[in-house]
């Protein structure tokens, strides 16, 4: 079990901090999937726990420190980047890597071949590492954290520019080392990721914890299943869709994404009514959670004044753990189609008409009729655009 406790990193005084007051911790038998884009902390975290950064907070390893750890690789494997794209020199054999490894942490050659066949690497043992692709590496790789069979996996983002084979080989091993009784914890920048691999979710945005959830309950609350839709009668279907209870929204140009009704159904109904689609596609948007400000941090030591987790910034709700509602989207009691997606004003006099492109039938552009040059120039008029409400999603 890994207990984190009050991880705080700051790299420069005056600045917000890369990792305020971590709490969480890994249980085994379960993948713990730390989540959160490029910059949030992930990877200070992982540092922060191996001691290889100094910062505040500590972590526990069933129970003591890494340091205490007699023999830290045969109780946690860990896989970290290290800036190079091969796990080894290119020269050397992937058998010869591996077993060079081992005698290094002090198991048996055989464990090198066991884990060449673990992973799927034992076809390929005799190459050389340069003419590896990136996936082999990365499993040769995790041969190596597996040397001194651990108990325990520190990955960082170990899918990251894989194949989606690879990607499904990862979570399949990782899974099973879980159900074996280990404890993984994993890094990823991806929600689709986090959902389909782990059983439990720490989001982190910014250094800070945002959302500690079960796998489930991370599912219904971050993630909006819904289903893309494009053609030419966007807005004669958005009408029946919306007649049946159905949510509507605006998708980009020419399109409408809808949720509450399988692909499927809507196929169908368009079909009955004679509607042309271009595109018919389930999808799931990614719901945000919100987060405090970061305070600065302040005195000569660049330390921060630290809360107790949970603990909201006097005059600011506490929002650790919270999930932001679905974005806005269109009921049932929202506008007719016609009118939810003829949001353009009318043409003003001396001005051609805007285009409509969600129009089923849009209106023909007219040529302007050029006014005499002794006319008086007509008033400048505002053009008031009003979007449909709920902001564009954007996938990952």
């Amino acid at each position: 079990m890994i207990q984190i406790t009050g991880l705080t990193k700051v790299y420069r005084r005056g600045r917000p901090p890369a990792l305020l007051d971590l709490t969480f911790d890994a249980r085994p038998g379960m993948v713990t999937a730390l989540l959160g884009a490029e910059g949030a902390g992930k990877t200070t975290a992982l540092r922060l726990m191996l001691e290889l950064e100094q910062g505040q907070g500590i972590t526990l390893f069933d129970g003591r420190t890494y340091r205490r750890l007699r023999r830290p690789e045969r109780e946690i494997g860990v896989l970290l980047p290290t800036g190079r794209p091969v796990a080894g020199h290119p020269g050397r054999r992937a058998r010869s890597h591996l077993r060079m490894l081992a005698g290094a942490v002090g198991v048996p050659a055989r464990r090198a071949d066991e884990l060449l066949e673990q992973t799927r690497l034992a076809g390929v043992a005799g190459h050389r590492l340069r003419s590896f692709s990136p996936g082999m590496h990365r499993r040769l790789s995790l041969a190596a954290a597996l040397l001194g069979s651990p108990g325990t996996l520190l990955l960082d983002a170990p899918t990251e520019g894989l194949s989606p084979r690879n990607i499904e080989w990862f979570h399949s091993f990782l899974r099973s080392f879980s159900v074996s009784g280990g404890t993984v914890l994993v890094t990823t920048r991806t929600m689709q990721e986090a959902s389909v691999l782990a059983d439990r979710v720490i989001t982190l945005d910014r250094g800070q914890l945002l959302a500690d959830q079960p796998v489930a309950e991370f599912r219904r609350t971050r993630l909006h299943p819904e289903v893309s839709v494009r053609g030419p009668q966007m807005a004669r279907l958005a009408d029946l869709l919306l007649s049946q209870g159905v949510e509507v929204r605006r998708d980009g140009g020419a399109g409408i994404a809808v949720s509450g009704i399988g692909r499927t159904e809507i196929g169908e109904l368009a079909y009955r009514h004679g509607i042309l689609l271009h595109e018919l596609a389930d999808r799931v948007v990614e719901q945000p959670v919100p987060h405090p400000a970061l305070p600065a941090a302040s005195g000569r030591s660049g330390h921060v004044q630290l809360r107790p987790a949970g603990q909201a910034e006097p005059g600011r709700p506490a929002v650790v753990g919270q999930s932001t509602p679905p974005d806005r989207i269109l009921q049932a009691t929202a506008p007719t189609a016609p009118q939810l997606f003829q949001d353009e004003p009318a043409p003003v006099a001396g001005r051609p008409p805007q285009a409509q492109p969600l129009q089923d039938q849009p209106p023909q552009a007219q040529r302007p009729q050029a006014q005499p040059s002794h006319a008086e120039p007509a008033a400048p008029t505002s053009l008031n655009h009003q979007p449909v409400t709920g902001p564009d999603h954007r996938s990952e």
